[in-house]
């Protein structure tokens, strides 16, 4: 593997070499792990001469049994447990008073993760980077490609320490285990802990822990199950388990879990499995992390661990020289509202700006500096965010910008961001590309205008949005100047974005919900980050805001369609969450019709997402509204099918031929012909339903040229064929026809005349 493949392993092979490093300090230190007989404890000191940069020369580990336990005192030098030889060193001694093997192998795992951690601490460097060091290249490829994807998905970093006053401390730890003899088995943790200040009790907020076999290791989740009882185990309580909000919900096991405690009583025996050797000490890690208090044994006693903080000091051993942050380091660089918010801009506008973030090197970045998993889940990322329909111009580079977005103050275009170093984001760190998308400040300092939905992307979780990071960086970079953005004044004061922020911008993450389910959360997650639907379906007010409270995704617009309603029962058939699943994911429903205009292309993203995430996005939505009677909504199915009487459409009859010769050979009422994709019952379709004749007019005009997935079918469009008071009677009889309950749409020629010269 290519030692630039990542910030860690750059940062990793930039330690003295072995045999070569400066003079040695040598490190001693024990840990106590509990024997297999019950009330036994084993010794477990390791020592060690290390270089001030943190390279490992010697390595001497000595394990015996307390008297109680200890077989005569017998001496068995040639039993070596496998955990022992992870590192590479120089020198070794290994010495095991265990000829009983009484002791469990994650003790050996325990101590060595817990040594190398403290060693990490005690010479500032990072713990993950001082690991990778003592892995070979080559040998231990494998390996250093586990703990790549692990950090990598965790977003690994250490987390701020608290303002003082804080009730909870936050702290992160890593451990990891490994077989490197026959068929290469590793793997790795990190765990995400809060550490009650008082009562020193723990809580394991969430867990990435993956393993992988093979010289090219395909990672795996560990088994919710195996987590559990590691966590229990390490702390003496029982903890339950659940996919993040940010983890797709597959049939695999997956990498990232929230955890929350449980009543039920602890596990007694430790799981064998080496999935879960590194778990107690991945823990032990993060509470040192937290507080500054080290457990050499487990379980970790919250009451010992009180009275520990109650002796300390206010701060933490070496919070004045806190542990690197990966993520600081990774790529661096160097009406009333109207009127506050007119006020808060000026000052905004008068004041100096949010500084400039230093660029990285041109070309530093590929797609060999992420691992494979990572640019795929930044690709679904991407994908679920529709940044290529943004982002692309017609007939344009993908990504490259160009695109003109039409608001109501003016026309906004989309920008590059390909890797090119001149006109794209090449230039970006990750730390510029993550403001830009929390807090809409360019790399320059610039505000970005909220056409880009950074109020949306704030919520993503700091792993997808590295992902996303990794995947736009790893990109083909293309030369591309987007049109300038002119709006008139005083939108043309970008300064003046600052106090819009103040008055409508959350930049918080997402949280979620733990009295929903995990489906619930993880819809929820997509549908207000990501996939922003609220940017279309959610009305917004004078200043270009979407409105809260009852108005969230109650309809809105985009592009000059309507963006219907997505809570409540507006349709002429009520949305089931199977319907809304294959509308999403197919771009079809036969209940509902056929997606069109700007929704075309995000189902085209949609169906090439995992098919658990547009069912989590479905069930939130139908959770929103009142639960759907699978008769009522039957009934009504048989009832729009029908559509009126003949007496009912009496004086369209203009109308009526014009939908004969030019729709019903399609969209007659046994559903038309079958050669030509699918064609939805015209009574079922949403557009006729709808308030406004736009959505409909629309497709009468331009057709559907380019469905959102190649199952729907082509549909011509008649702008050329039918003036606009035929367009009109058309769409009259329409909706006199297939939908007699609503009332009668007005002033279809103007409107008409709107939709054939609307961008489309």
């Amino acid at each position: 593997m290519n030692s630039k493949t990542s910030d860690l392993l750059e940062r990793a092979e930039a330690l003295p070499d072995l045999v070569d490093a400066p003079s040695s300090t040598r490190r001693t230190h024990t840990y106590r792990w509990p024997a297999c007989e019950n009330d036994r404890f084993a010794s477990l000191e390791v020592s060690a001469n290390m270089t001030s940069a943190g390279a490992l020369r010697s390595y001497q580990y000595r394990v015996s049994l307390d008297k109680t336990v200890s077989r005569t005192g017998l001496f068995s030098p040639d039993w070596r447990p496998a955990s022992s030889f992870v590192y590479r060193h120089v020198h070794a001694s290994l010495m095991f008073d265990d000829a009983a093997h009484a002791i469990p192998p994650h003790a050996h795992v325990f101590a060595r993760e817990s040594f190398m951690d403290e060693t990490a601490s005690e010479l500032c460097v990072d713990p993950v980077a001082l690991r990778l060091r003592h892995l070979d290249l080559d040998d231990d490829a494998a390996a250093r490609e586990v703990v790549r994807i692990v950090t990598e998905r965790a977003a690994w970093g250490r987390k701020a320490r608290p303002a003082a006053g804080a009730q909870w401390l936050q702290g992160r730890g890593f451990a990891m285990d490994g077989e490197r003899e026959g068929e290469p088995n590793w793997s790795a943790w990190i765990v995400d802990v809060d550490v009650h200040r008082q009562t020193g009790d723990v809580a394991v907020r969430r867990v990435v822990a993956g393993y992988g076999e093979g010289r090219v290791p395909v990672l795996n989740g560990v088994p919710h199950t195996l987590i559990e009882s590691a966590v229990s185990l390490a702390l003496g309580q029982s903890f339950k388990t659940r996919p993040t909000h940010d983890e797709a919900i597959t049939d695999a096991k997956p990498l990232s879990l929230d955890l929350a405690a449980s009543l039920e009583d602890a596990l007694s025996k430790p799981d064998a499995q080496r999935a879960t050797a590194p778990a107690a000490a991945a823990i032990a890690n993060a509470i040192f992390d937290a507080t500054g208090v080290r457990f050499r044994q487990p379980p970790f006693d919250s009451k010992q661990l009180q009275a520990q903080l109650a002796a300390a000091q206010p701060v933490p051993p070496g919070a004045s020289a806190p542990r690197p942050n990966r993520i600081q380091r990774l790529l661096a660089g160097g009406g009333v509202a109207g009127f506050v918010g007119g006020l808060i801009g000026l000052a905004c506008a008068i004041v100096a700006g949010p500084a400039k973030i230093a660029p990285i090197a041109p070309g530093s970045l590929n797609a060999s500096t992420w691992s494979a998993a990572t640019l795929e889940r930044g690709r679904q990322v991407a994908i679920a965010g529709d940044c290529a329909v943004c982002h692309t111009a017609s007939n344009g580079a993908t990504n490259a910008g160009g695109f003109a977005l039409e608001t109501p103050f003016g026309t906004i275009y989309s920008t590059n961001i390909t890797p090119d170093a001149e006109t794209g984001i090449g230039t970006w760190s990750y730390p510029a590309f993550e403001r830009a998308m929390r807090k809409g400040i360019a790399r320059d300092g610039r505000h970005l205008y909220p056409a880009f939905p950074y109020t949306a992307f704030a919520k993503m979780s700091e792993p997808d949005m590295l992902a996303l990071y990794a995947y736009l960086m790893s990109q083909p970079a293309v030369k591309n100047v987007s049109p300038k953005t002119k709006l008139p004044f005083p939108m043309s004061l970008r300064p003046a974005v600052a106090g819009w922020n103040w008055l409508y911008h959350d930049d918080s993450e997402f949280v979620p919900d733990l009295s929903k389910s995990s489906m619930w959360n993880r819809g929820k997650y997509l549908v207000d980050g990501a996939a922003h639907c609220g940017a279309c379906h959610t009305p917004r007010n004078r200043l270009g805001a979407e409105k809260g409270g009852l108005a969230y995704l109650a309809g809105g617009e985009a592009e000059g369609w309507d963006a219907p309603a997505l809570v409540g029962h507006r349709g002429p058939v009520p949305w089931t969450e199977k319907a809304l699943f294959d509308y999403l994911r197919t771009g079809f429903s036969k209940e509902h019709g056929v997606a069109a205009g700007p929704m075309g292309p995000v189902v085209a993203g949609l169906s090439q997402l995992p098919e658990s995430d547009v069912k989590a996005i479905a069930h939130y939505l139908t959770s929103l509204s009142p639960p759907v009677d699978d008769a009522a909504a039957e009934h009504a199915v048989q009832k729009q099918s029908a559509g009126a009487d003949v007496v009912s459409v009496m004086g369209l009859e203009r109308g009526r031929r014009t939908f004969e010769t030019a729709c019903a050979v399609c969209h007659a009422s046994s559903g038309g012909v079958g050669h030509l994709g699918v064609r939805p019952l015209m009574g079922l379709n949403t557009s006729v339903a709808q308030a406004r004749p736009d959505n409909l007019l629309h497709v009468l005009h331009n057709g559907i040229d380019d469905p959102a997935t190649a199952e729907l079918g082509y549909m011509p469009g008649f702008r050329d064929v039918y003036d606009d008071k035929q367009m009109a009677e058309l769409a009259a009889y329409i909706r006199a026809r297939y939908a007699p309950d609503q009332p009668a749409w007005t002033n279809l020629e103007n409107a008409s005349a709107r939709a054939r010269h609307a961008a489309h």
